[in-house]
């Protein structure tokens, strides 16, 4: 028995009335107001969401192409917590807050050419290990 074919809105939310003008939201998207009793509340926990408003998320592709680090090499970071942890955002997806990647990524950068910390030390050649190498193999 074939059916009547499915119609899709542009919005998938909006609920429209028959020749009643523009969609409306349903009810349960809009926002609610809050009793007298909680006014505090919500006052000290949109400080903390005005504080959220410039948070992005990077997944773990991105990560590795900011870093330049595999997967492996993050999580082993992650473990010595010489990097940040991923935020959960839900029960099998995690993501990285991108201010937290950008500020690590700056400190690498800047302990990597900081000589301040270590004035003594300094870059020394390595030694060619060309022919130790080329030795200790059977195929060589």
């Amino acid at each position: 028995m074939p059916s009547a074919p499915i119609r899709k809105t542009s919005a998938p939310f909006q609920l429209r009335e028959k020749n009643s003008g523009p969609p409306v939201p349903p009810q349960h998207l809009l926002p609610k107001k809050l009793p007298q009793s909680q006014d505090s509340t919500h006052a000290s926990l949109q400080g903390t969401a005005d504080a959220l408003d410039g948070v992005s998320f990077l997944r773990l592709p991105e990560v590795k192409a900011v870093t330049g680090l595999s997967k492996s090499s993050l999580y082993a970071l992650i473990r010595a917590n010489s990097f940040p942890a991923p935020v959960r955002l839900g029960p099998r997806t995690v993501a990285w807050v991108r201010s937290e990647i950008k500020q690590w990524a700056a400190e690498r950068v800047l302990t990597s050419r900081s000589t301040t910390l270590h004035p003594d030390s300094k870059r020394m050649p390595q030694p060619a290990l060309r022919d130790a190498w080329a030795s200790s193999k059977k195929w060589a």
